[in-house]
């Protein structure tokens, strides 16, 4: 039985790789789920990376918190 995704979390979105990721899954898969997506936003993120898609899919399918993965307590809400 092959087990469809509802929704992805991606730590450091923002970055390079995070964010490329994103831009992959949104435009080249099947997937119809949420994307969301939680970054610090240190040196190497930037919400710039993700404008088209939060454009496209912000608020719907695609969210964005600015969240230290460190901080547990933030987490958990």
């Amino acid at each position: 039985m092959k087990r469809r995704l509802e929704n992805i979390l991606v730590t450091g979105g923002a970055g390079f790789i995070g964010s490329n990721f994103i831009h992959y899954v949104f435009k080249n898969t099947s997937f119809c789920g949420k994307i969301i997506n939680i970054d610090k936003l240190t040196y190497a993120g930037n919400l710039e990376n993700l404008q088209e898609i939060d454009n496209d899919y912000g608020g719907k399918r695609y969210f964005f918190e600015r969240v230290d993965i460190c901080d547990f307590a933030t987490l958990k809400k």
